[in-house]
């Protein structure tokens, strides 16, 4: 079965496919540098980064993506910048061809009364302090970092 398939049988619980979030984390690299991100919901931890997360706009929100910040402002920056191109299920899964500013995006998303992400709403997320560990292989993490770079139009963070 191909994505597009696959995204035919979900329920999306609104227009988006995907939702962002920004979240510290820490991060940490194994011998053979797979990374692991701890991405925290309810703490900051010391000496931390930032995340962009990616979670699918369905029951139980999985998450499918991280992407890795110094800073908080630079991870809101980018969430700004890709929020509007997210797949949409009234365009059969594709992104906007114009895609709208960050400021008419949040407006088309109140308009609509879609909500954000929030770990309240996803059930496996449960009792204080909840975290998530989210494992990428090197490539994986250098993907990730190109992505950023081709949103942000500057260095990787």
């Amino acid at each position: 079965m191909t994505e597009a398939e696959a995204s035919q049988n979900e329920a999306f619980l609104d227009d988006r496919m995907f939702l962002l979030a920004v979240y510290p984390a820490r991060l940490a690299r194994d011998a053979e540098e797979n990374h692991q991100t701890v991405v925290f919901y309810d703490k900051t931890p010391e000496n931390g980064l930032w995340t962009v997360v990616t979670f699918r706009n369905v029951a139980d929100y999985p998450l499918v993506g991280v992407a890795h910040f110094e800073k908080e402002e630079h991870a809101r920056a980018y969430k700004a910048g890709l929020e509007p191109s997210i797949p949409l299920t009234s365009l059969g899964g594709q992104s906007p061809k114009t895609v709208m500013t960050p400021e008419d995006f949040a407006a088309w998303k109140e308009e609509r009364g879609f909500i954000d992400f929030h770990p309240d709403n996803a059930p496996r997320l449960v009792g204080e302090d909840r975290a998530e560990i989210v494992m990428q292989t090197k490539e994986q993490f250098i993907a990730g970092l190109q992505q950023v770079a081709s949103v942000l139009k500057g260095p990787a963070a």
